[in-house]
């Protein structure tokens, strides 16, 4: 354990998965605001699981280090449950011991939905690994709020989306698939599915204004609208000014749901947040980030 120091008023905040899509966004996000950032990660060399967070005088953990990606939460379930709830559980104790309060990313974990748009009291149904391992990870968050006292918040983040991310989620993948000069088409596994997706500096306000809230809060992060997967296609495709055939694989993946959209009232209510970024929006600027990669080829 690194030493006991009390948190600053002052002082410094944490990220873990300081290194990943939102991590990145947030911690420069925060020292954009003025904040002195502490960065760890498995980039910066830090494993969850085993070292022990620098919380000397740091006043506030942003906890975003987790596995992610639900195709491979199948594969590998155990890894998920180690990083994302065992990890979760000693980021919360090491909060504890320190007196410094915590924000949680969580995910979406309802399940195929009731109803829509999805309100933070339906009820938590995960379907695959990965939300299991987060839901698991938001009661250990309830726990330490209610029994421990400690300062704790918890997201669940819908489609997170922008510059940056890895070209396997779906929009950076489509972004590729019409910007380069090589691909004849655009191809992905289904058309169908409708998402919420939510810009990243959406996603990044949501996070610093939430925690703020009163300790226990569960919160949903997202747009309150969703798109299929051929409406991503076309809306990128006019954005970028190109425009070729696209088709689908019709591989479905195990336990698909057909529509998820955020009810994301709560959080507005308890903090005045509210996206600004329009899908329309979003794309283009994806686009014009990727623009310069994807043509290298020509």
């Amino acid at each position: 354990m690194p030493g006991m120091g009390k948190p600053d008023e002052n002082g410094p905040v944490l990220v873990t998965g300081a290194s990943g899509f939102i991590g990145r966004a947030l911690a420069a996000r925060l020292e954009q605001t003025g904040q002195s950032v502490v960065r760890v990660s498995r980039a910066h060399g830090f494993d969850i699981l085993r070292d022990g967070l620098p919380l000397d005088g740091v006043r506030h953990v942003f906890h975003l280090a987790a596995r992610t990606g639900v195709a491979e939460s199948w594969d590998e379930p155990v890894a998920y449950f180690d990083a994302n709830a065992l990890g979760t559980a000693r980021v919360l104790e090491q909060c504890r011991r320190h007196g410094c309060g915590m924000t949680f990313l969580s995910a979406y974990v309802y399940g195929p939905p009731q109803r829509l748009p999805i309100a933070e009291t339906e009820p938590v149904e995960p379907n695959n690994p990965y939300a299991l391992s987060k839901s698991i990870g938001e009661q250990l968050c309830a726990f330490y709020s209610r029994f421990y006292g400690l300062p704790v918040v918890a997201l669940r983040a819908f489609n997170v989306y922008g510059p940056g991310q890895r070209d396997d989620f779906l929009i950076p993948l489509i972004v590729k698939q019409i910007l380069d000069p090589l691909q004849s088409e655009v191809v992905v596994m289904d058309l169908r599915p409708r998402r919420d997706y939510v810009y990243i500096s959406d996603a990044v306000e949501a996070i610093l204004l939430a925690s703020r809230a009163a300790s226990g809060s569960v919160f949903n992060v997202g747009s309150g609208a969703a798109y299929s997967v051929q409406e991503i296609i076309e809306r990128a495709s006019a954005a970028a000014g190109i425009f070729k055939p696209y088709r689908a694989l019709n591989e479905r993946r195990r336990n698909e749901i057909e529509a998820t959209v955020a009810d994301i009232r709560a959080l507005s209510e308890a903090v005045g947040w509210r996206p600004e970024v329009t899908i329309d929006q979003g794309l283009v600027r994806v686009i014009e980030s990727m623009r310069g990669t994807c043509q290298k080829s020509t």
